[in-house]
């Protein structure tokens, strides 16, 4: 019977193909619907304001990494830019684009240095300290404020001390109040900024139940007339 079996052919597992790691990626990736990249937002536009350069080619890094342009695309990348620019910005790269003067630069690292150099804070740590003793943290939320802060803070090159002093007095009168009765103390910028975020939840909790209305204020009161003996007095049907 053994010979029988030999010679009817080949066995399931003789037929059954041997996928390899590979192959088995690309079914399972087929499948799931494929890797799907996030949709990049394109950065805001650009009007030569010295003190949003920095945060603007920050949205630029990081809109090219959505593209895949990590490496390279060195042309991709000044031509996107420049169709950014506005006002001032624009201005100054209309001569280059209209190829009127020769640019300065022949690749990405290039154009950024000369945008530092054309539009860059000339004193980046004076300006900053400036900017941080006049930051408030008003409408915004703690998390808001204090990433604004921290950006700041971090051209300031402040120590923790004073960054906190100044990251304090920026914050609302409630959350400075809390401040001045806590005892909990802090190592540095980071650990104040999450006390004043977990501070501003608990004010916010406390905000909320006490604007909620009250069962005794929303029960409606009976509109059944009484007589002056307290009886009730028989509803008119209209008869």
């Amino acid at each position: 019977m053994a010979a029988t079996a030999e010679q009817g052919g080949a066995t399931a597992s003789d037929t059954t193909p041997i996928l390899s790691q590979e192959q088995m990626r690309q079914i399972i990736t087929s499948l799931s619907g494929g890797t799907r990249k996030p949709k990049a937002k394109e950065p805001e536009v650009y009007r030569g304001e010295r003190h949003k350069l920095q945060g603007w080619l920050a949205q630029l890094i990081v809109y090219y990494r959505t593209l895949g342009w990590q490496n390279g695309h060195d042309e991709e990348k000044i031509l996107s830019a420049t169709s950014l620019r506005r006002d001032d910005a624009g201005t100054w790269i209309t001569p280059y684009a209209e190829e009127r003067i020769t640019p300065t630069w022949d690749n990405w690292a290039g154009f950024k240095t000369e945008l530092q150099r054309q539009f860059g804070v000339i004193d980046a740590k004076g300006e900053a300290r400036i900017r941080l003793k006049s930051m408030r943290q008003g409408k915004r939320s703690v998390t808001e404020y204090w990433n604004e802060f921290r950006l700041m803070s971090s051209e300031a090159e402040l120590d923790d001390s004073t960054g906190g002093e100044l990251l304090q007095g920026g914050m609302i009168t409630e959350l400075g109040k809390a401040r001045g009765a806590s005892s909990e103390e802090y190592e540095d910028l980071e650990a104040l900024a999450q006390w004043a975020i977990r501070e501003e939840t608990k004010l916010a909790t406390v905000k909320h139940i006490q604007g909620a209305p009250s069962t005794k204020n929303i029960q409606r009161e009976t509109t059944t007339p009484r007589n002056p003996d307290g009886t009730y007095r028989p509803t008119n049907n209209g008869n």
